[in-house]
């Protein structure tokens, strides 16, 4: 019989974007974990992630200030066309992207192109460190702005867009653009009244099937159910934008994406009111009455 206690967990749970970083430097050679020493001890002054380049500013005990510079190659503008036109149609991805969200299944459409968002080869990134000399590379000044790479990921997911030359405002411009290029005209509203009522309709009132209204007054407010046997629970959301992202992007000619960014603003201002309501401290007694 097989212990519990002793069963290796699960592997089906998507690993985050940080780990999938951490693991594939990890397979071409570098030492993250003695990068991650250092960076325990504080060491971490500044670091930028900009189109093609990491830079760092490190302080060591040993060595004082060490600037660190890694590039890595930008994708050309034909792949980013053809990668972002294949994820306008998705309108999962678009919703999930707006979230400021990175889906693990988008690097697909980058591998169909033969790119990657993550290094596939230590080759693809060149090192340079202000305190260590060609030969001591990748020194832990490296290992460690690498190591904090990864960390940022899961909070700054378009970062990894960032490093391969587009922003989020770049990316979400491109995809309203193929987005609209491709949405079928809007019909008119008396094309669409014509198309969904039919020609002998001859509308509500006495000539519609069911009992008359008067006779449905005592069940107007339902069957009486009592209000104690509702239940309700209050709780933060377990997955962002939830209906919003099920939705996806209003089936606008123009501006659906920026109408998509603005609602999710709202649904998340007024989903973290309601929780700070739900879960605010109770009046102490005599708190909140007014005096006579």
């Amino acid at each position: 019989m097989v212990n519990p206690m002793l069963t290796p967990p699960s592997t089906s749970q998507p690993l985050s974007w940080s780990e999938r970083w951490h693991r594939i430097l990890a397979s071409l050679g570098f030492d993250l974990q003695r990068g991650r020493s250092l960076l325990r001890r504080g060491s971490l002054q500044e670091m930028t992630l900009q189109p093609g380049v990491i830079r760092a500013v490190l302080e060591d005990p040993d060595r004082g200030t060490c600037q660190v510079e890694i590039t890595l190659p930008v994708l050309r503008d034909e792949a980013w066309m053809r990668i972002l036109d294949a994820l306008s149609g998705q309108a999962l991805f678009v919703a999930q992207l707006l979230a400021g969200e990175l889906p693990e299944a988008v690097d697909e459409h980058f591998q169909a192109e033969e790119v990657s968002l993550l290094p596939t080869t230590a080759d693809e990134l060149e090192l340079a460190c202000s305190c260590c000399a060609a030969w001591e590379l990748p020194c832990k000044h490296i290992n460690a702005a690498l190591y904090a790479v990864g960390q940022t990921l899961d909070e700054d997911p378009w970062a990894l867009f960032r490093l391969r030359g587009r922003n989020r405002q770049q990316v979400l411009q491109s995809l309203r653009r193929a987005r609209s290029a491709g949405a079928a005209p809007l019909s008119s509203p008396t094309e669409s009244h014509s198309e969904k009522e039919p020609s002998n309709f001859k509308g509500l009132g006495h000539d519609a099937a069911g009992p008359p209204l008067s006779s449905l007054i005592d069940e107007f407010w339902g069957k009486g159910r009592k209000l104690d046997r509702l239940h309700h629970t209050i709780a933060p959301p377990q997955v962002r934008l939830a209906l919003l992202r099920r939705l996806g992007p209003p089936p606008f000619e123009h501006d659906s994406l920026e109408v998509y960014d603005a609602l999710a603003r709202i649904y998340e201002a007024v989903s973290q009111a309601a929780l700070d309501l739900a879960f605010a401290p109770e009046p102490e007694e005599g708190e909140g009455k007014i005096e006579d």
